[in-house]
């Protein structure tokens, strides 16, 4: 397919794009300087703006880099966003793998603040066959060789991927449309430069058709994945770590076939923000599962998988610090915990049926809102009881010290989800909710 096919085949594959806007990014080289070319078809109407990411690592060539970009956009009347990013000098995750997170990590936070509809990088199909290689020299399973998606669940888009690295250098040639060469990109520091410029060669030698079977590869493993996926949606199988219910049953994912139970692991890592996880954790989280749910995986970032109860939790590595606030009727305050919230209404005001647990508190009287100390003690008409005993039995180990509790003056009245006062329960006039989102 000749790149002159590109605005239809951009309107067959994206057509909820067209007349939107897309941020591209630009990184000054030759695909991502065609694609912004490709991209300004009037028969797409999309709103451009495009995006530069500094690693701040190449010097004075990163800075021309930058300033090409700049110059080209303003040539072409294109918005452009310039971000700098500064890469951890010894990151965990390896330097290309940091770099890759952080510059998505940019790209997203300026498509957010433009209102993109779609981010747009120039991914061709070299890059999944170099990807496919590079992917099998460092041990990885299906899921990484099953190369790059167009298209993304949070709308990063791959317009290019049909065309190899020869097409785009033609068109441009053709247009005499100028771009920038990356020095790194020679240097073998890097594996995905030893495979393009050494390894790949050497096989075209052997099999010319090299770069075509490993792009089928990838595409028959992508579908095999879409599949595992498909099996896996809309299913309640995923933990939500900040729920005191939001733990998994261990057997339900136990009885899902081992190829599942890797799907469900990568999903549940990528939910939860942590990358992929790698072949020793999908090891590990089948011990966990084959030894009756005893034992733990650790994941990225120092996130422990493990089971308690016969539930299967997610644990961050930080918890919230100790907390103390006064809510005041009409009030609505966010907790510490993601995604919770707790709030005072009348009494009188309709229910929020999103409300998660709600209680009557004296309106006229000040409520606190705070996490629990060591010595907390409740009563009620069952006698006093240690809050800590009554946290170990209904909470996650990881929510116990950062949990909402309520007080009146010095008297604990409400834990939303583990104890109430009956006392405070019937005389109140205001309603404190707490709300999930």
């Amino acid at each position: 397919m000749d790149l002159s096919d590109f605005p239809g085949f951009f309107l067959s594959r994206f057509p909820d794009l067209v007349g939107h806007r897309v941020l591209v990014a630009l990184s000054g080289g030759p695909d991502s300087v065609a694609l912004l070319h490709l991209l300004r078809d009037p028969t797409l109407r999309l709103k451009l703006e495009a995006a530069h990411v500094h690693h701040q690592v190449r010097g004075d060539e990163a800075d021309r880099d930058a300033t090409f970009c700049r110059d080209l956009c303003q040539a072409l009347g294109i918005p452009f966003h310039l971000e700098r990013v500064s890469p951890p000098p010894h990151p965990d995750e390896g330097r290309e793998g940091v770099w890759r997170r952080l510059r998505y990590e940019a790209l997203k936070g300026i498509a957010g603040r433009i209102g993109a509809d779609a981010i747009a990088t120039a991914h061709q199909r070299d890059d999944v066959a170099e990807g496919v290689l590079v992917q099998l020299l460092r041990g990885a399973g299906p899921r990484a060789l099953a190369g790059i998606a167009e298209r993304t669940p949070d709308n990063v888009i791959r317009p290019l991927l049909p065309w190899g690295r020869g097409d785009i250098l033609r068109w441009l040639f053709e247009r005499e449309i100028p771009w920038r060469e990356d020095s790194s990109n020679r240097s073998e520091e890097h594996l995905r430069n030893v495979v393009r410029n050494r390894l790949l060669p050497a096989l075209e030698e052997v099999s010319p058709a090299i770069r075509k079977h490993l792009v089928q590869l990838a595409g028959a493993l992508a579908a095999d994945e879409a599949y595992l996926g498909s099996r896996l949606h809309g299913s309640d199988l995923w933990i939500d770590p900040w729920d005191p219910d939001g733990g998994v049953p261990v057997e339900r994912i136990a009885v899902l076939h081992p190829a599942l139970r890797v799907r469900w692991l990568h999903a549940q890592v990528a939910r939860a923000g942590l990358g992929r996880a790698t072949q020793r954790q999908a090891k590990a989280l089948g011990q966990l599962l084959d030894s009756e749910g005893a034992g733990a995986v650790t994941l990225a970032g120092r996130w422990v998988l493990h089971a308690v109860r016969g539930r299967l939790w997610l644990e961050p590595p930080v918890l919230p610090g100790p907390y103390s606030v006064t809510i005041s009727p009409g009030e609505e305050v966010a907790l510490p915990l993601p995604g919770w919230s707790i709030r005072i209404r009348e009494a009188t005001a309709p229910e929020d049926p999103s409300a998660r647990w709600r209680h009557r508190v004296p309106r006229a009287v000040p409520v606190t809102v705070r996490s629990p100390k060591p010595d907390d003690t409740v009563t009620d008409k069952r006698g006093p009881h240690r809050l800590s005993r009554l946290l170990a039995a209904r909470l996650p180990r990881h929510l116990r010290r950062s949990w909402p509790l309520v007080t009146v003056g010095d008297t604990i009245v409400w834990v939303p989800g583990v104890w109430e006062s009956d006392f405070q329960r019937i005389s109140g006039d205001a309603t404190m909710e707490v709300l999930h989102r």
